[in-house]
């Protein structure tokens, strides 16, 4: 039901990361700049590592990990056995799939993202 999608995380420095990872076997797909970030998407095999570094001190760090699915569904039945009854802020963004953001049991950020049919 679920596949791993990408993990999103900040980093110090940019190019030292990116050169980094490429050793590990990532391949450098996109870089990217705004008045907040600027990051990059590396991909290896099915997935993508998504590199994130702060360009002002205002931001708060990026760090996640996503999972695609494709049955809204069983999504939501699953996000229903795991406690979950917030009210969920779907979005489409960047990626223009169905998106949202849980948190497990530590707080710590998961992505559900819509596949692409």
């Amino acid at each position: 039901m679920l596949d791993l999608d990408h993990i999103a995380i900040t980093v110090k420095d940019l190019d030292e990361s990116i050169v980094f990872y490429k050793k590990l076997g990532y391949e450098l797909l996109d870089r990217f700049s705004d008045d907040e970030y600027e990051w990059a998407t590396l991909k290896m095999n099915n997935h993508s590592l998504e590199l994130f570094q702060i360009t002002n001190n205002k931001e708060k760090p990026i760090n996640h990990i996503a999972y695609n699915y494709d049955n809204d569904e069983e999504v939501e039945n699953l996000i229903k056995q795991l406690g979950y009854e917030k009210d969920l802020n779907i979005f489409y963004g960047d990626l223009n799939r169905k998106s949202f953001f849980i948190e497990d049991n530590n707080g710590k950020s998961i992505q559900l993202i819509k596949k692409k049919l």
